[in-house]
């Protein structure tokens, strides 16, 4: 099983939980969600900061896979400790032969160009790119596709924060796939709006660490993670029906003659 997919089992299963008896166990706390260093091809030095940072994966976001395939290399020979997987528009079954035998752990595409038969491949994770232009069908076909995970595209960069309307786009494909969820945290959104992620389900967040500072920004994030509930609040049920008093007051009426005859 992908590394990254026994993670996002831990965290959705709550086996953060210490396991023994007594004061003496060693009780250890998973956090409630995961930190994905995102890093191009091109800048894959930066991977070396994931590591010291207590980062739990890497995604590498590749153009073209033959032209980079000597950087990926370098990558699993580096032996960073952590699990990587590469982002690709399109991804093709032989692709996914030559990304196992470099030591990818996942691999994260678009379905529009991806052929079918990648998802019978389980050797490695298969997390599907998907965005709010799905439709209601689409995002239900979802839950009974061969995939691990899904990840959360930017609804918009342009906004310095999430919106209310980007949460509801957020909160409608999150709630019909069934599967687990990632998301991006663009450079530009504050690290505020991580509960608001958590809040949906989101379990692992993507970060660039092309940014300035990235180290700074890393640790923000993870101070922010460790701070977040240990389990999602359910919302309260509070919907009751009701009748306008125009309309109850005249079926009162009617009842009562009704009762008179």
């Amino acid at each position: 099983m992908s590394k990254l997919l026994e993670k996002l089992e831990r965290i959705s299963e709550g086996s953060g939980q210490p396991i023994g008896f007594g004061a003496a166990v060693n009780r250890t706390k998973i956090a409630p969600m995961l930190i994905i260093a995102t890093v191009p091809a091109v800048n894959a030095q930066l991977t070396g900061i994931a590591g010291k940072e207590g980062i739990d994966a890497i995604l590498i976001t590749v153009e073209n896979l033959a032209k980079d395939k000597k950087v990926l290399a370098k990558i699993d020979n580096a032996k960073i400790g952590i699990p990587w997987g590469v982002s690709l528009d399109a991804v093709s079954r032989e692709e996914i032969e030559q990304l196992i035998g470099m030591g990818c752990d996942y691999v994260i595409f678009a379905p529009a160009k991806t052929p079918a038969a990648v998802l019978n491949e389980d050797r490695i994770g298969k997390v599907l790119k998907i965005d709010p232009s799905l439709t209601d069908s689409m995002i239900r076909a979802i839950s009974r596709l061969s995939v691990d995970a899904v990840f959360l595209t930017p609804v918009s960069e342009d906004e310095p924060h999430f919106t209310i309307q980007q949460l509801m786009a957020y909160e409608r494909l999150a709630g019909g796939t069934g599967k687990h969820l990632l998301a991006a945290l663009p450079p530009g959104k504050p690290i505020a709006d991580i509960e608001s992620l958590w809040g949906l389900g989101v379990r692992g967040v993507a970060v660039d660490l092309t940014v300035e500072q990235p180290e700074q920004r890393l640790a923000q994030i993870k101070e922010a993670i460790q701070k977040l509930p240990t389990a999602r609040k359910k919302p309260k049920d509070k919907i009751r029906a009701t009748l306008p008093v125009g309309k109850v007051s005249s079926e009162v009426a009617e009842s009562e003659e009704d009762d008179e005859e």
